[in-house]
């Protein structure tokens, strides 16, 4: 049994170090494997464009290679693309755990994304985002300053880049790749757990709710920001363990 960290942006895998400690206190058997998005504190493999079809190849190759039965937890971009690759392997994991960026139609990418997504603008954007300004404006999204900074002191220019490919890539996403429950009842999709902040600055819960409805999973909403994972530690790994025992994985 192993479980699968898939971080988001912008981050690195130890955006995982708190959940796991607390998953594996708990859970002091399990295999736990934090994957790292080419590009994000790693280097990429040869010809990887950053565009969200390869990032989704990459991540079942990746799947692939770890023995079954898997259980993923996913954030951010990184739950976008775990879903996607549920989507076209249903038997790729036992179960999932995801949540902080939509994954149904009818999202429309929060500003930072758009503006990300605009060459020129975006390529400005991303030089002034380091330091005090990248600290704060994590803050803002519900992280505390130590949080904010050493997430922030992770970014550099070889993220940057693979950020703006992956949003330009990723602009008609949620039309594109968006799950909706008529598909969902088409496949066997193994059981999930929907996990949202209740103050997500980029998603409120009810995109959460949409994705529980379309894949029937659990939902839950936990009392912080964008990063449940490392504002809320022990309640998100409380749910997913709880989550794990009902389905009983």
């Amino acid at each position: 049994m192993t479980t699968v960290f898939v971080h988001g942006v912008p981050d690195t895998a130890e955006v995982w170090s708190r959940l796991d400690r607390e998953i594996l206190a708990q859970l002091p058997g399990e295999r736990t494997v934090a994957l790292a998005l080419p590009g994000f504190g790693c280097d990429a493999p040869s010809g990887f464009t950053y565009s969200k079809e390869d990032y989704v190849a990459w991540l079942i190759a990746a799947l692939e290679a770890i023995p079954a039965p898997r259980d993923v937890i996913a954030h951010d971009w990184g739950s976008i693309l775990a879903m996607r690759a549920i989507a076209l392997r249903p038997g790729l994991v036992r179960s999932w755990v995801a949540g902080g960026a939509p994954s149904t139609p009818g999202y429309t990418w929060h500003p930072t994304a758009r503006l990300w997504q605009t060459p020129g603008a975006g390529e400005k954007a991303m030089e002034r985002f380091s330091g005090q300004l990248a600290i704060d404006m994590l803050a803002r999204a519900g992280l505390d300053a130590a949080m904010a900074a050493e997430t922030v002191s992770r970014i550099d220019a070889r993220m940057k880049s693979a950020i703006l490919a992956l949003y330009r890539s990723g602009r008609d996403v949620f039309e594109t790749w968006g799950l909706t429950r008529e598909e969902v009842t088409r496949k066997i999709f193994a059981p999930g757990l929907v996990l949202w902040g209740a103050r997500d600055p980029y998603a409120g819960p009810e995109f959460g709710d949409r994705l529980a409805e379309a894949t029937g999973a659990a939902s839950r909403v936990l009392d912080c920001g964008h990063w449940w994972q490392l504002e809320q530690p022990s309640a998100a790994a409380a749910e997913i363990i709880a989550f794990r025992r009902a389905i009983g994985a």
